[in-house]
């Protein structure tokens, strides 16, 4: 069964369908979930490796005073405690920031600790401050996809509603004009989405939603689709 209205809005109504199918899932879970994760791995094992060397050369019995007192400044300033490593992603990016200005002025204390490979402390330390500011990067991304997603959701699906509601009017002139078409058309098309405006009118009133079924299958749908 269909209508001419009905058969005219099929191309555009299923153009919009795959334009939303594109959008990213924020309800199925937030964007850059695996980079995030990846980024702070990364943060937390520079972090831990920077806390783990300073605390080796503050309890070492025959460290010298200076050495062990420029690892405790070096270690409050940077890291204080193994807990900052188990905090939230914008707390590290944060802290991240804020500490940011310490690494030039305790460029003497750093350049005590020589590693592994070349370099100093002062190159761990930027490179552990530098990873908390890259997840503060990811971060301001994932706001701005999101932002976007839901500015994009919220446009097609005005683009949607309109094209239904000037559908459903041209199908309410067909009926008048073409007896052959079933009486209970409109309700045959639009009754699942009719069900779905109301739930959700119940739902911003708090109240509990009636149980809706799932939607019509593709061969009903294309026996009372336009």
């Amino acid at each position: 069964m269909s209508f001419a209205s009905g058969a005219a809005s099929t191309k555009l109504l299923a153009a919009k369908y795959d334009a939303l199918a594109k959008l990213p899932s924020i309800a199925a879970g937030r964007p850059l979930v695996d980079e995030l994760d990846a980024a702070d791995v990364h943060h937390d094992a520079l972090g831990y490796a920077l806390w783990h060397l300073l605390e080796a050369y503050d309890r070492h019995p025959d460290i010298p005073e200076h050495i062990r007192a420029a690892a405790r400044k070096i270690r409050a300033a940077f890291i204080p405690t193994l807990e900052d490593l188990g905090a939230s992603y914008p707390a590290e990016a944060k802290a991240a920031m804020d500490r940011k200005p310490a690494l030039a002025g305790l460029q003497s204390e750093l350049a005590l600790f020589p590693v592994a490979g070349g370099g100093t402390l002062h190159d761990w330390a930027d490179r552990f401050l530098n990873a908390g500011v890259a997840i503060d990067s990811l971060l301001s991304a994932r706001a701005d996809l999101e932002t976007k997603t839901r500015k994009d959701a919220t446009r097609l699906r005005g683009e949607v509603i309109g094209l239904l509601n000037r559908t459903r009017k041209n199908l309410a002139l067909e009926l008048q004009e073409d007896p052959s078409l079933p009486k209970d058309i409109d309700a045959r098309v639009f009754g699942y989405f009719d069900l779905l405006e109301k739930s959700a009118a119940q739902a911003q009133k708090g109240k509990a939603s009636p149980e809706i079924p799932p939607p019509p299958s593709a061969t009903e749908a294309t026996a009372a689709t336009p």
